[in-house]
């Protein structure tokens, strides 16, 4: 296989948190980092790193630029070896333009995307990533370990496998989209695992096998890629990955292995090169639908009226349910071009952060508190004292819209009730 240029255009939607509006904050990880090594150049004991970094349009602040519009955001990448040592310290900017202003929202889900080389030393890294952006003055981190083999003297060998959407090839050579990060939405497939295969100058048949496993060992699929001949020192190459549409949410291992193929076939009961990754299904509406159809409905009471509780109810069965369920959900869809539903994420990753944070007699996104943050979200400022008398405890939220709300404990067994009234009716609405 010829070696080909690595482009890429990744889109990466999440959530953000609320943050102080004078200062600049730290959100959660609204951005993806991956981290690939390779061997390097001839001679060099050391490893070609690359580190990619995605940034999707939802994170930045786009402000008008002559008859575009612009944002500017700063990377700062920091390494550490297993002892904690800084071994590379560098920075760069970035500058985006775009001509559509629901592009520049999101719309389309597009992401501004760049790469970074380094040379390093076999070890274990920690590779810690900031985007500054420039306008809003919001800041995203994410970090992402590394370990990176002896690709010159262990041979044969593989290089870190790097997820791809999808493989173009124009004439002799190919143009690829990487997908950055572990997390994997089934909908966007097909899905392919790109490696470099490292064997000395003796020509050898050999063929890959691959296999997505949970942590109690159940496999969630696996497969088989290609015969092909390692005629050179470093042999490109790339599998097929095909996984249950409707699987569940979770963390799992992506096992790539490197076996001989004697006379064409495979011969997998040998090994002679493995490399492991993440490989994350996260929650959708497919999967959260799986778990539990009925009390995902029961949970819409704080973002659907009642019309259409009753239009999802009324269904003759499971399957219609969940069909009514999803169009609920699509109508909500800030960014409908794209796969992913952020409404839908934000709307039941509240839920679940509900549950672990307020749990009292009932469960969490049932008690006061968790219907206040989940139809509100995170407040900016949150207090706590003592009534006058003594005998209750009070927490009192301040949103930025100047919305105070108060929940009084006067059992002392941490069951907060609202003291304040709240808007009747008042509805959970996405906001980024």
């Amino acid at each position: 296989m010829r070696s080909f240029p690595i482009i890429f255009f990744c889109c990466v939607l999440a959530l953000e948190g609320v943050a102080q509006p004078t200062t600049p904050s730290v959100l959660s990880p609204t951005i993806l980092v991956d981290a690939f090594a390779f061997k390097g150049p001839v001679g060099d004991t050391r490893a070609r790193v690359d580190v990619y970094l995605s940034v999707p349009y939802q994170s930045l602040q786009f402000e008008a630029y002559q008859k575009s519009l612009a944002a500017q955001y700063n990377v700062h990448i920091l390494m550490r070896d297993s002892a904690s040592s800084k071994v590379l310290d560098t920075a760069y900017t970035q500058s985006v333009v775009e001509d559509e202003y629901g592009i520049a929202r999101g719309s389309t889900g597009k992401a501004d995307n760049s790469t970074r080389t380094f040379a390093l030393q076999p070890g274990t890294y920690r590779i810690e990533v900031t985007v500054s952006d420039q306008f809003s003055r919001r800041e995203y981190e994410q970090t992402r370990s590394l370990v990176v083999p002896d690709l010159v003297n262990d041979i044969p060998n593989l290089s870190s496998s790097m997820y791809l959407k999808e493989i173009e090839q124009r004439g002799d050579r190919y143009r690829i989209t990487p997908s950055v990060g572990d997390v994997i939405w089934i909908a966007e497939s097909p899905l392919f695992a790109f490696v470099e295969v490292y064997t000395d100058s003796t020509p050898r048949t050999c063929g890959l096998s691959w296999q997505i496993a949970a942590t109690d060992g159940k496999v969630l699929a696996k497969g088989l890629g290609p015969v092909f001949t390692c005629s050179l020192r470093t042999q490109q190459t790339f599998v097929p990955i095909t996984v249950p549409v409707r699987s569940a949410a979770g963390s799992y291992t992506f096992t790539l292995r490197l076996h001989p193929a004697p006379s064409g076939t495979i011969d997998s009961s040998r090994t002679l090169a493995t490399r492991e990754r993440l490989y994350v299904v996260p929650r959708s509406l497919t999967t959260s639908i799986l778990n539990d159809l009925h009390k995902a409905i029961k949970q819409l009471i704080y973002v659907a009226d009642q019309s259409d509780l009753d239009i999802i109810r009324a269904a003759q069965n499971d399957a219609d349910r969940q069909l009514r369920f999803e169009e609920f959900w699509k109508r909500l869809d800030p960014t409908p071009a794209t796969t992913r539903n952020e409404a839908f994420e934000d709307y039941y990753s509240r839920i679940e952060a509900a549950n672990k944070r307020f749990k009292s007699y009932s469960e969490g996104w049932l008690t006061d508190m968790g219907r206040v943050f989940i139809v509100y979200g995170e407040p900016v400022n949150i207090e706590r004292y003592s009534s006058q008398s003594g005998t209750a405890l009070l927490i009192r939220w301040t949103y930025a819209n100047n919305l105070i709300l108060t929940f009084e404990d006067s059992t002392g067994f941490g069951d907060y009730r609202l003291r304040t009234p709240i808007p009747p009716g008042i509805r959970y609405k996405y906001k980024r």
